[in-house]
């Protein structure tokens, strides 16, 4: 069988393989897990002789080696390989990017055949942390945290997977051309049926296209989305794999300065109801897309959908929401009022004295406010006592539908918060006429799909009358100089879940600083809890119950809009038999039936 890729393979290593499409894939073939991941999703023994141990309530699991497993070169496998490879990517000096992955997690040698791990805290998704591919400790151990990256290892790679390195074709470049695997004749497992695997390598999509209408491969994936709905070649099977991710617009909640407008709640909602993402399904991706309203699939993980969304646009709702906040729709733009500098600019409560009291109480007294019908007496003495509260309990009473409403409130408090403060402003202290738009800036990966969603979601909210703009980015600047720090206002860009979903690394307001993946700073004490419960919970149904609570509660306060999910497309030759299309946490997961695929097929007497 032979695979195109776009791209060149770096590091056959699983320490480092996490930041290379290409890597992956062909470790997926040459190494193996503890546990491996099956074609309906199933975690199952791969170099465990048996399911894990579980025990002191999730704390300890302990896992049984097959014996008499063989490495590539013919040495045995034990629970040194398991050890050493854990303790390398723990190591700091090694600078793998799944180390935080395995922080918390001491892992014991206890036989040749035994290995025991010890977590902090329960952790029901580290059962999927163990398909981690297990380096050969007798080739790698000797290597020095400094040339570990450097040494001809990292593409004369030995495992024990189902297929063997055979022959490496590089350019004096450095660029892999091609590889070529052999099925492994010891391996632990089902032989494969395919016994020659061939890897050639392209620069564009462009190359790989081509050659795959002349024939020369036979399976390739496409990255961008304009390529997989042209390729039509009758010769080759599209097959589609469902994965438990989605591609969202995070609004940043601690933004950079000067640009706090998404602070609001109200600008949030405003701003999801007016995107139609089934346009932008059908206008980007022809409808191959999947429309998104939850951090979850619920689809996938056998939840509800929630019920609260359509995919249409609710615009009369957004320009209300946007209302409330002190936004109007001026000459087909939506703007706010520019406040004089005598404007209000904090909370003000019964028993407040001094300046702004008393530019309170004049706005309290004058027409726009409601003058005699809200503040009858008109006492401007600069402290907060019983009838400026009074007061400010009939002005929001009066405005409910903008200062309390938001609030679930139905009577005024008397205490002028936010809401409030907005609605005084924009009646006594509005300026001199000018008025301030609502730009709102997005950060994304320069990625051609990415770049398409954005100037949709560009095009949809200038026709509301909000003004974009879009910032793309290489992806090593992206993560370095916006990410790392959350330099940015919104982020366009997607997050998995993996086949265990934990969602804790997204939502967990101790993961708002890099590295953590909290892409919104995202903070609400009742979902902490949630996620931390789930991650201890071995139950599945428990767990699907809390995460149904948690996707109610972060969909009330709209960290992030949800779009889309796509599937990834997998073109095989129609020569080749037996692939099952499944739900996978990652592409290079579309190899773990492969031991099961086949090209020809002979009679045999029954």
């Amino acid at each position: 069988m032979i695979e195109g890729m776009v791209g060149s393979p770096r590091f056959l290593n699983p320490v480092y393989a996490d930041t290379n499409d290409v890597d992956r894939d062909i470790i997926q073939l040459i190494y193996s897990g503890i546990l491996r991941t099956t074609a309906s999703g199933e975690l199952v023994p791969d170099l465990a002789a048996a399911d894990p141990e579980i025990s002191e309530g999730g704390k300890t699991v302990t896992i049984t080696l097959k014996e008499n497993v063989k490495w590539h070169d013919g040495e045995p496998f034990s629970a040194d390989d398991v050890v050493f490879t854990i303790t390398t990517i723990q190591n700091p000096a090694f600078k793998s990017p799944i180390r935080a992955n395995w922080l918390g997690v001491d892992v014991e040698k206890v036989s040749d055949s035994m290995v025991r791990f010890h977590l902090l805290d329960p952790y029901a998704p580290f059962l999927e942390r163990l398909t981690l591919k297990i380096l050969p400790a007798h080739l790698w151990k000797t290597v020095t945290p400094e040339n570990f990256a450097l040494t001809p290892l990292n593409l004369q790679a030995i495992g024990t997977g189902p297929y063997r390195i055979e022959k490496i074709d590089q350019a004096r470049s450095g660029f892999v051309r091609e590889i070529q695997l052999k099925a492994f004749s010891n391996y632990h497992l089902e032989d494969p049926l395919i016994d020659s695997l061939s890897f050639q390598f392209f620069e564009t999509e462009e190359e790989l296209i081509g050659e795959a209408t002349r024939g020369t491969v036979q399976t390739f994936s496409l990255s961008q989305i304009d390529n997989v709905q042209r390729m039509k070649n009758p010769a080759f099977s599209p097959y589609s794999f469902s994965m438990p991710r989605y591609f969202a617009l995070f609004f940043n909640l601690t933004p950079p300065a000067n640009q706090g407008e998404l602070k609001e709640k109200g600008v949030r909602q405003a701003l999801s109801l007016a995107i139609d993402k089934e346009e932008l399904v059908q206008g980007v991706f022809r409808g191959d897309a999947r429309v998104i309203h939850s951090p979850f699939r619920p689809d996938l993980f056998g939840f509800e959908e929630p019920q609260l969304i359509s995919g249409g646009a609710d615009k009369e709702k957004a320009l209300a929401l946007l209302e409330q906040e002190g936004y109007v729709l001026q000459n087909g733009r939506i703007a706010k009022p520019q406040l004089s500098g005598e404007a209000l600019t904090r909370d003000l409560d019964r028993g407040d004295t001094g300046e702004e009291v008393r530019r309170l109480q004049q706005c309290l007294a004058n027409p726009p406010a409601g003058g005699a019908n809200i503040y009858p007496e008109g006492i401007v003495n600069g402290s907060f006592g019983q009838l400026t509260q009074q007061a400010i309990i009939r002005f929001q009473e009066k405005y409910a539908g903008e200062v309390l409403t938001p609030l679930d409130l139905t009577k005024g408090t008397g205490k002028v918060g936010p809401l409030t403060r907005d609605k005084l402003n924009a009646l006594c202290f509005s300026g001199d006429g000018e008025f301030i738009p609502l730009i709102i800036t997005i950060a994304l990966p320069d990625q051609p799909t990415l770049k398409e969603v954005a100037e949709e979601l560009k095009r949809q909210w200038e026709a509301f009358g909000v003004q974009i703009e879009l910032q793309s980015y290489a992806p090593a600047a992206l993560e370095r100089e916006i990410i790392g720090p959350r330099a940015y206002q919104t982020l366009l860009f997607g997050e998995v879940l993996g086949s265990i979903p934990d969602p804790f690394p997204f939502w967990h307001s101790s993961q708002t600083r890099s590295p953590g993946l909290n892409f919104s700073s995202y903070a609400n004490r009742t979902v902490d809890q949630l996620l931390e419960e789930a991650r201890k919970t071995f139950d599945p149904i428990k767990r699907l119950e809390l995460f149904s609570q948690m996707q109610e509660l972060v969909l009330a306060d709209a960290p992030a809009l949800f779009l889309y999910d796509l599937d990834y497309t997998y073109f095989v030759s129609k020569e080749i038999r037996g692939v099952q299309a499944s739900v996978i946490a990652d592409p290079s997961q579309r190899f773990q039936g492969i031991t099961e695929w086949y090209i020809k097929t002979k009679r045999v007497p029954k």
